[in-house]
C-alpha cells in the first residue's frame, strides 16, 4: 500500500499521535536508546559553539554525548515531561523545552543543526513527517544541517507479519502497533530519499540498531544540509 493515499488510516494516525505522550511518560524511566552519535561526522561541518537542537531528545542521552564531545550551545525538545525530567539530570547544561511534538517552538533560522534520532518512527503518517521536516527547514540557518537516525523496513518473518497485519488499518506498509499500545513506523529507503530530497546529502549509512525493546532492526543515519 502507498503511505500517502488520501485519508488512508487518518483516524488511526491521529489517535496514535494523541496517545503517544501518555505512553512515553509511562515508560520514560525504563527505556534505553542506542542509535550511535557520529561525532566524527559533526566535526567535519560544525564547531563547539554551533547551535544544536535535539528534537525528541527523550531522556537526554544524545545531548549528554554532544556535551561530552565539546558542544556548548545545546537545546532539547520533547513532548514527554517525564523524559525531560530524566534529561535534566543527564544533560544539565542543555536548555530543555516541552513542546507538542508536531511543531518546533523556535524562531526561524535559529540553529546550525537539528537532530532527529528515532523520531520519525514515532510519527506514522506521511503528512506529519513532511510537516516536521518543513519545521526543521524553517528553524535551520542557511547551510544548516539535519541529522536523522531511524528504522528501515525489515525482511524477517516477525516484522513482515506485523507490517501486513496493520497495513490496511493504517494505509501504510511498515506501520504497526506495539503490544504496549503505541504505533510506530519502519521506513522504505525510497521514502527517506523523498522526505529529504530538498537537502544536500552529506552522509548516509545503513546499519543495524538494537531497538528500545531489545530487538535488532535495520536502520540508517542521514546527514543533510539545507540548500
Amino acid at each position: 500500500l502507498e503511505c500517502d493515499r488520501p485519508n488512508a488510516g487518518a483516524p488511526h494516525l491521529k489517535q496514535s499521535m494523541d496517545s503517544s505522550i501518555a505512553y512515553w511518560d509511562r515508560v520514560a524511566h525504563e527505556k534505553r536508546f542506542s542509535h550511535p552519535l557520529r561525532l566524527d561526522w559533526l566535526a567535519k561541518y560544525l564547531h563547539e559553539h554551533s547551535g544544536v537542537l535535539d528534537h525528541g531528545c527523550g531522556y537526554g542521552r544524545t545531548l549528554a554525548e554532544l556535551q561530552a564531545g565539546g558542544f556548548v550551545n545545546l537545546f532539547g525538545s520533547d513532548f514527554s515531561s517525564a523524559m525531560l525530567t530524566r534529561a535534566r539530570i543527564a544533560s544539565p547544561g542543555a536548555r530543555l523545552i516541552r513542546n507538542d511534538g508536531r511543531t518546533l517552538p523556535f524562531q526561524q533560522e535559529s540553529f546550525d543543526l537539528v537532530i532527529l534520532f528515532a523520531v520519525l518512527t514515532c510519527i506514522p503518517g506521511d503528512a506529519e513527517q513532511r510537516r516536521l521536516l518543513r519545521e526543521v527547514q524553517r528553524v535551520l540557518r542557511p547551510g544548516g544541517l539535519v541529522y536523522i537516525s531511524d528504522l528501515l523496513i525489515n525482511d524477517d518473518k516477525r516484522n513482515r507479519d506485523r507490517y501486513e497485519q496493520f497495513a490496511e488499518s493504517y494505509g501504510c506498509y511498515g506501520v504497526f502497533e506495539l503490544p504496549e499500545g503505541v504505533v510506530v513506523r519502519h521506513h522504505r529507503r525510497e521514502w527517506i530519499d523523498e522526505l529529504t530530497k530538498g537537502m544536500q546529502n552529506l552522509e548516509f549509512e545503513p546499519f543495524t540498531v538494537t531497538t528500545m525493546n531489545g530487538n535488532d532492526s535495520s536502520a540508517f543515519q542521514f546527514l543533510g544540509r539545507k540548500t
